[in-house]
């Protein structure tokens, strides 16, 4: 029997026998999954950038961090005392001001470091430390600067510290009891002088001032208008010396304007008289 050939139809459509291989299949998946892994990622950038824009996220931190200090308030934790430790001449009232706290405020939300530098700037502080004691104290351990000598410039006299730094509060005439240094570049050299003055309580007790002279030695004056002449080296072993002039020949009675140590073992006397002699000698101690 003859097959029968069905005639194809002009203009009909067949179906297409192109068919996707399973390896194709799963880099499109791949793509897809990339495209929206990329779009996702871009509208969560878009969306941070314009929260962050719009300061919602600052806002709803603040809005926390405020309902936070709320509770610990009414559980007590506010601040109740504020201890200070140290204080001798600094003003009470810019000693406040610097801390920056009030009663009964969120002891929490006290910004210690920002006290610490505001009160670090005040003219009387060295040092400073401020402590946070819960649940309701505030601690403020104050080192002041201490004043070691009066220092007279140019017709001007200040009050200075162990650094040789001005201390600026401080009145003039509350301190007279202080030494007194003279010339450019004393306060540098005060503490050492003062350190080896101390030495010799026969020389400290009567020295009325000292000047700095040439910036690299020291002139001590006593009265009655008495000027010794101190070497710039080995500073110890002239007022060792001065010291054994004092206590065993009274050289500070006597008729005399000038004692000049400047040269080791040699001692150059100046009277008070109109004449120009000088005593001199030797002396070994």
């Amino acid at each position: 029997m003859r097959r029968s050939h069905s005639p194809r139809l002009r203009g009909s459509v067949q179906q297409s026998s192109v068919r996707m291989r399973p390896r194709e299949v799963h880099r499109f998946g791949i793509f897809i999954r990339l495209g929206i892994l990329f779009s996702s990622a871009f509208l969560l950038v878009g969306l941070g950038f314009w929260l962050w824009h719009n300061e919602w996220p600052q806002k709803q931190a603040h809005r926390l961090s405020a309902l936070a200090l709320q509770i610990t308030q009414k559980a007590q934790f506010s601040v109740k005392n504020i201890i200070v430790e140290g204080r001798q001449q600094t003003n009470k009232e810019n000693l406040s001001l610097a801390l920056g706290v009030m009663p009964n405020e969120p002891i929490l939300g006290v910004d210690i470091l920002a006290a610490q530098n505001r009160i670090a700037k005040l003219p009387w502080t060295e040092s400073v430390t401020v402590e946070r004691r819960l649940p309701g104290t505030i601690l403020v351990h104050l080192n002041e600067r201490v004043p070691m000598a009066r220092w007279q410039h140019e017709n001007h006299t200040v009050v200075i510290d162990g650094q040789g730094k001005e201390l600026t509060e401080a009145k003039i005439d509350q301190f007279t009891q202080l030494p007194l240094v003279v010339g450019a570049g004393a306060p540098e050299e005060t503490q050492s002088l003062l350190n080896e003055l101390k030495k010799f309580p026969v020389i400290n007790d009567k020295v009325v001032a000292a000047v700095w002279v040439s910036e690299r030695r020291w002139d001590l004056h006593f009265q009655p208008k008495i000027v010794v002449r101190l070497p710039a080296k080995d500073l110890p072993s002239a007022l060792k010396q001065l010291a054994v002039l004092i206590t065993e020949q009274n050289i500070l009675d006597r008729d005399i304007v000038a004692i000049d140590l400047r040269i080791p073992e040699r001692l150059a006397i100046e009277p008070s008289t109109t004449t120009n002699n000088h005593t001199t000698g030797n002396m070994r101690l």
